[in-house]
């Protein structure tokens, strides 16, 4: 299926590119989350005629981006959990955990927008957990878990 993307969308192109796409990608994720139209001759129209109000829209969630990334950017968030002597934890730590450590610093993420690729944390220590704000706007942030006394 051919789609006109509204947006920079990873690993597939910028605002404004037509994309050849699988049916399901498109009418699951693309078409739904306002990420693309399907490529018609009506649509194409449109899309040039709204060109100025999309790219807009993006720079708008761009700045956006940056903003929150100048505030939590190095920032340390200490999160208390139980843990044994030996330092485990007795549960993890998740993207739960540090989205609500970082929102009551004031600073609103998602848990969509934290990345933890080795999984949740779970012994006592200081990490780096990178916080994706936008395709190109990433802040690493240091969590400190505790054990909680």
């Amino acid at each position: 299926m051919k789609v006109i993307l509204l947006e920079k969308v990873a690993n597939l192109g910028n605002l404004g590119d037509i994309a050849e796409v699988k049916n399901g990608f498109a009418r699951n994720f693309l078409i739904p989350f306002n990420k693309a139209k399907r490529a018609t001759e009506a649509s194409l129209k449109e899309f040039e005629a709204k060109r100025s109000e999309y790219e807009k829209n993006q720079s708008d969630v761009f700045a956006s981006a940056q903003n929150r990334q100048s505030k939590i950017d190095g920032q340390v968030f200490a999160i208390a959990a139980k843990a044994g002597v030996d330092g485990k934890l007795f549960g993890s730590v998740t993207s739960f955990d540090i989205v609500d450590a970082v929102n009551k610093s004031g600073v609103e993420i998602k848990r969509s927008e934290v990345s933890m690729p080795n999984g949740p944390l779970k012994t006592i220590g200081e990490f780096d957990i990178t916080i994706l704000l936008h395709h190109e706007v990433q802040a690493v942030v240091k969590i400190n878990v505790t054990p909680e006394q």
